[in-house]
């Protein structure tokens, strides 16, 4: 059952650095491509482009970290053995499989960091396509 009815519900019960980690993220996601569209998805932020849903923040975890999914919906068959999709030059993203790695933020000022990086990771990331 999802925690949050809207995007609107889901920011405003935000707390503390992970409220910041999560607006600093979403800022940056929406500056580098401007025709995602942001929608709510297992109770977090997740991106659309080109009707696929390409990048997901989890914040429900173990670690209670914010993280970033990069990933490709479920329109590509995933393969845990295969090389990623693409090359991350920054180091930033652990694959998990071909087509889907995660990026993990350890603070608000750690995102601030990476932003050049991570800015660059979505534009690549788009730039990949699903089909």
């Amino acid at each position: 059952m999802d925690k949050y009815a809207t995007l609107e519900d889901f920011y405003t019960n935000q707390l503390d650095d992970k409220k910041v980690q999560v607006e600093a993220l979403r800022s940056i996601i929406m500056s580098a491509e401007p025709q995602l569209k942001e929608t709510l998805k297992w109770n977090a932020p997740n991106f659309v482009f080109d009707g696929e849903d390409r990048l997901t923040m989890n914040l429900m975890n173990k670690e209670g970290k914010v993280k970033l999914i990069f990933h490709m919906g479920a329109v590509k068959k995933e393969d845990t053995r295969a090389d990623p999709v693409m090359t991350d030059t920054t180091g930033l993203i652990a694959w998990n499989s071909n087509i889907r790695g995660t990026v993990t933020f350890e603070s608000s000022q750690h995102v601030h960091q990476v932003r050049e990086q991570l800015t660059e990771l979505v534009h690549a990331w788009l730039k990949i396509g699903v089909r």
